[in-house]
């Protein structure tokens, strides 16, 4: 027989005993909606972050408070630091960079009235403005790195959630910490720019003036120091020689000297890792499901003994017995596979639209689902095809 006769045999027989057939192929439709909707998750909260990375700009650099080693990551990144704004006039002098621009993550959320909202607070000078491409919806951002003057450059997730899409909120006082900040004004949003890490987002942070906040608070720490290099700088070689300023004022295990490509690494090691544990963890799934596949088969080959020992009779080899109950393992599988897959898509898009969660269903995505399925068809498969294709003709006929 062809694989297609193979095939449409295959559907045949399920389609007699479809009550066994759901149900065997139920275990691999579970997995297969698991992994699906899991391991969309991952590739659209990697891509939320990586786009996030990107935003800083192919020419940015970042000076964090920690040492990070390639392979590894630092999980308390964002303890105590050792770093600060005089450091960055001594990196100024570095040849490649252009500006530099101290960050420190204030705590506490905003009020206007009645409403509140709990963006990331940054202080910042205006060095960091003019290191982005940043789309102003209203106002500007203020132009003097050394003042002291408490106003806010407000993101437009936080100015919607406060003030409403259409009103214009700039010369508008917001509460931070007890005191009022000024709005001077309103980034504009990226066009689907809402997602699981919107919040972390350049469009959902509210920039207060560095100097104001350490006028308030005058052991604040920095964060981080944002370098912006030259075009025609070379990242790696500058990345050494920004290591080599910071070195004449700290210990080598108090700071890390980062390139975009470097922080893309680290999301992407991480995510990968996340990834490949919900595959494993799924695989549980698959595997009971592999094993309802094979208990079925197996009980399909001892009710049809009679049907093997006919066709063997009439002249089928044992290679076309075995690969017609392997074709009807596997075609399970595959059912299972399918059903669970266009699940999980309908999931994904519903997901999609109402949540902040944004799955990304790849065609990797559906080909590693199909994948699967056929590898798990083919392994829970062997047994039952090589017991039917093994049963002696004479012995099957007897079988009532």
């Amino acid at each position: 027989m062809t694989p297609l006769q193979n095939f449409l045999h295959a559907l045949s027989n399920i389609r007699d005993q479809r009550q066994r057939a759901v149900l065997s192929a139920l275990g691999i439709a579970v997995a297969s909606i698991a992994i699906v909707t899991l391991v969309s998750i991952a590739l659209g909260v990697r891509a939320d972050i990586t786009s996030q990375v990107e935003e800083l700009g192919v020419n940015t650099l970042i000076v964090l408070p920690g040492r990070i080693e390639e392979g590894t990551f630092n999980p308390n990144l964002g303890g105590q630091s050792y770093l600060k704004e005089e450091y960055g006039s001594s990196l100024k002098e570095v040849p490649g960079v252009i500006r530099v621009a101290p960050l420190t993550f204030a705590g506490g959320g905003i009020r206007y009235k009645d409403k509140e909202a709990y963006p990331t607070m940054v202080a910042t000078t205006s060095d960091w403005f003019k290191m982005q491409a940043i789309e102003m919806k209203h106002g500007r951002p203020w132009n003097d790195p050394r003042t002291k003057e408490k106003i806010a450059l407000i993101g437009s997730v936080a100015a919607d959630r406060l003030f409403g899409a259409s009103v214009d909120p700039v010369g508008l006082n917001i509460e931070f910490n007890g005191d009022q900040y000024r709005i001077v004004g309103v980034t504009r949003d990226k066009e689907g720019g809402s997602g699981l890490f919107s919040m972390f987002s350049l469009q959902n942070v509210v920039y207060i003036p560095y100097h104001a906040a350490k006028a308030k608070q005058t052991d604040m720490q920095t964060d981080r120091l944002m370098v912006q290099s030259a075009p025609e700088a070379e990242p790696k070689q500058l990345v050494k020689k920004l290591e080599e300023s910071l070195a004449k004022h700290l210990d080598r295990q108090q700071y890390s000297v980062l390139t975009n490509e470097d922080l893309l690494k680290l999301v992407y090691k991480l995510m990968g890792i996340l990834t490949w544990l919900l595959v494993g963890l799924t695989s549980i799934a698959l595997f009971v499901g592999g094993v309802g596949i094979m208990t079925v088969m197996l009980m399909s080959v001892n009710e049809r003994s009679r049907e093997i020992g006919i066709r063997k009779t009439v002249g089928a080899r044992q290679k076309d017995v075995f690969w017609q109950f392997l074709a009807e393992a596997i075609t399970l599988a595959l059912i299972g596979g399918t059903v669970g897959f266009c699940f999980s898509y309908v999931v994904c898009v519903i997901l999609y639209r109402y949540t902040d969660v944004k799955p990304s269903v790849t065609p990797g995505v559906a080909l590693m689902c199909f994948g699967v399925c056929l590898l798990i068809g083919s392994i829970f498969g062997l047994i039952p095809a090589m017991r039917a294709a093994r049963q002696d003709p004479v012995v099957a006929l007897r079988h009532e």
